[in-house]
């Protein structure tokens, strides 16, 4: 596996910006690169408490989101279906 800050600094910049659009309320994530997927590690707020949530992702998958607008699409419904539990914030008006 090569790994680039570059990339690492990609891959972190497009998984805040997803799990933005997800609405979370409140959250703390990390980006672990491996020699397969990768790994995306969430800590989310619920109702009742903190869950973690551990997500594989292939890198070149997280880091297309930037430039494919329904490869972004796909990976927000595959993310916000695993994430179902954590609170969100409202919706805006």
């Amino acid at each position: 596996m090569h790994l680039s800050a570059r990339r690492l600094h990609d891959a972190r910049e497009i998984t805040a910006g997803l799990l933005e659009q997800l609405g979370l309320d409140a959250y703390l994530f990390e980006v672990e690169p491996r020699d397969g997927p990768w790994e995306v590690r969430i800590e989310c707020a619920r109702p009742d408490g903190w869950q973690t949530v551990l997500l594989a992702v292939e890198i070149e998958r997280l880091l297309d989101c930037a430039r494919d607008g329904a490869e972004r699409a796909r990976l927000l419904r595959d993310w916000g279906e695993r994430l179902d539990g954590c609170r969100r914030l409202p919706a805006p008006e």
